[in-house]
């Protein structure tokens, strides 16, 4: 591969004056070398790995290479490092596409070069450094919601504190122990113990260094994340932004809860504005609360937060990513909530939803399951005017299909807004709080339907060909589910509309072990009436599970299974 053309200039340089200085006389000793790599042992190196690379220079007798990774003289610590030896050393996460190009030139004549294509794998020192872990679901039946921070030291070792809270109360700043392991493809296992119990879990990572993680304890059925904790997390002092927030679980009633909200901080410890949209089981109800906070109650990272509303009072741990994003927890006896906050991006009064969006939620309607994915686009020329969109509804898991909708948006102050879709099947109402112009929490408004999720815009167009490659996959059911279930797993999607993976299955607290997954998908691309919509089966030990699924991008896509309502995410590893 050759190197690019800045690189080339600087570097030939000193050949132009080693020409001019020495005349014709020595043109000998730099004319038209070649170089050529040997083929190393292996083409594919595991992630913190090291490989030895050798290139041969021929045509003159100063023989120095120059090695470059991804174009870089060098590398670096995204793409691994190579010496003037030619020893490479794999970055600890493997890159966006799992490889690396690693070229060598003449360090007398740069302008020709030799090149090969070098593979990374995961490996446990991928899993390395500061981390965000949530967890929440059930335990014998009744809830349990975990979150926490930890240390990994690449080596399989762990150490952190956690929150735990489950029906025999909350326990906080707890601090535990733990071990892991990463596979090759990114799929591995982990172990948290401390006075609370031990915890195990199933993990498949991406190559942005999260993972999403599943319960394997015989018994408990709860997923989560691990989410990499930047190093401004660790020095937040105060907080001067607007936030925007999504929390969901069981009350203390053993009703479910779905709250979405924002709140504005000013660098004091109270809120200089708080609103929030609430169903505690039964409607919902827009009403502004109080608050105060603290940061670095258990250490720096840290924070508690309480909220006042008209239900009362309720008080939440959290857990700081960076100093954007925060893991809430609920740690008073009021219930078991949990969710997540964001800084408020690029927001103000006069932000509207422009372009095509795709969303889903999951919850409840009455005592049964609930969940509903689908995608719409709004009017360009007139303001507040949905024009196009297609959405898929499970209640009671049967699942209905509006395959044309139009509908309206309002949108207000703070980033709070209504939706309202309407199909042959009926209307359905959402409020949304903005994250940024292109992301929203949302939460249903109809009449007995209790369910909160997310609201993308959708970036690209799509037919089945755009989505391949291989995709961390998480699917859980809404958290009163009966029987509860999650999986966490990774396929690949070849482009052609076959799946290919490995899953591994809790289902009411039995869990299955990494089975080997096959599939098909089909999308069926945007229109000026619908929007983009996918199907897709999955196999695993025989038993096939129907999805309809609504890109994101080529990326990520949201998909929701027929029958039981779970909703699943699919992340690109690489």
């Amino acid at each position: 591969m050759q190197m690019n053309s800045l690189n080339k200039i600087y570097l030939l340089i000193p050949v132009i004056f080693l020409i001019t200085a020495c005349g014709s006389g020595n043109s000998s000793q730099i004319s038209n070398p070649t170089i050529a790599l040997v083929t190393p042992v292996s083409s594919v190196v595991a992630a913190g790995s090291k490989l030895q690379l050798r290139a041969v220079v021929s045509g003159t007798s100063n023989t120095a290479v120059i090695w470059f990774v991804n174009n870089i003289p060098g590398g670096n610590s995204t793409v691994g490092t190579i010496t003037a030896q030619g020893l490479y050393t794999a970055p600890n996460l493997p890159t966006s596409n799992g490889s690396v190009v690693i070229s060598a030139s003449p360090q007398i004549y740069p302008v020709v070069s030799s090149s090969i294509i070098i593979g990374i794998t995961f490996a446990s020192v991928s899993l390395s450094g500061n981390y965000v872990f949530t967890l929440n679901g059930t335990q014998a039946g009744s809830p349990i919601v975990m979150a926490g921070s930890f240390t990994s030291n690449g080596n399989g070792i762990i150490n952190g504190i956690e929150d735990v809270n489950t029906s025999a109360g909350a326990a906080t700043a707890v601090p535990f122990t733990g071990s892991y392991l990463v596979n090759a493809n990114g799929q591995g296992s982990a172990t948290f113990t401390s006075s609370q119990g031990s915890f195990t879990m199933g993990l498949t990572m991406n190559t942005q260094g999260q993972a999403v993680i599943m319960s394997t304890d015989s018994g408990t059925v709860a997923s989560g994340n691990f989410y990499p904790q930047l190093s401004n997390a660790l020095t937040l002092t105060s907080l001067n932004a607007p936030f925007v927030f999504s929390l969901t679980g069981i009350g203390g009633s053993g009703n479910l809860v779905n709250i979405i909200g924002t709140f504005v901080t000013n660098g004091t410890n109270t809120f200089s504005y708080a609103e929030e949209d609430r169903n505690p089981g039964i409607t919902t109800a827009n009403e502004t609360f109080t608050g105060t906070y603290s940061l670095g109650n258990n250490g720096p990272g840290t924070g508690t937060a309480v909220f006042t509303d008209s239900h009362g009072t309720k008080t939440y741990d959290f857990y700081m990513v960076s100093s954007t994003q925060f893991q809430f927890i609920e740690i008073d006896s009021t219930g078991f909530l949990s969710g997540t906050v964001y800084q408020q991006q690029s927001v103000s009064s006069t932000t509207v939803l422009a372009g095509t969006f795709v969303y889903y939620v999951s919850g409840g309607v009455g005592n049964a399951d609930y969940g509903s994915a689908g995608g719409f686009t709004t009017d360009t020329v007139t303001f507040g005017n949905i024009t196009a969109g297609t959405n898929d509804i499970n209640e009671l898991g049967s699942l209905v299909s509006n395959p044309q909708l139009t509908g309206g948006f309002t949108s207000g102050s703070h980033g709070r807004g209504t939706i309202a879709l309407t199909g042959t099947n009926g209307t359905t109402d959402y409020v949304y709080y903005l994250i940024s112009p292109y992301a929203a929490f949302v939460l249903t408004t109809d009449p007995a339907v209790n369910a909160s999720g997310a609201l993308f815009v959708q970036v690209g167009g799509f037919v089945t060909s755009s989505l391949s490659g291989y995709f961390t996959y998480a699917l859980e059911t809404p958290v009163i589910a009966t029987p509860p279930l999650t999986s966490v797993g990774l396929l690949y999607l070849n482009g052609a509309g076959a799946i290919a993976g490995f899953a591994n299955t809790n289902n009411n607290g039995v869990v299955s072990g990494q089975q080997p997954v096959t599939g098909v998908d089909t999308v069926t691309p945007l229109t000026s009436t619908t929007s983009t919509r996918g199907l897709a089966t999955l196999t695993v030990a025989g038993a096939s599970t129907n999805f309809v699924f609504y890109p994101i991008s080529n990326s990520s896509i949201i998909m929701m299974s027929n029958g039981m309502p779970g909703i699943a995410l699919m992340v690109l590893q690489y």
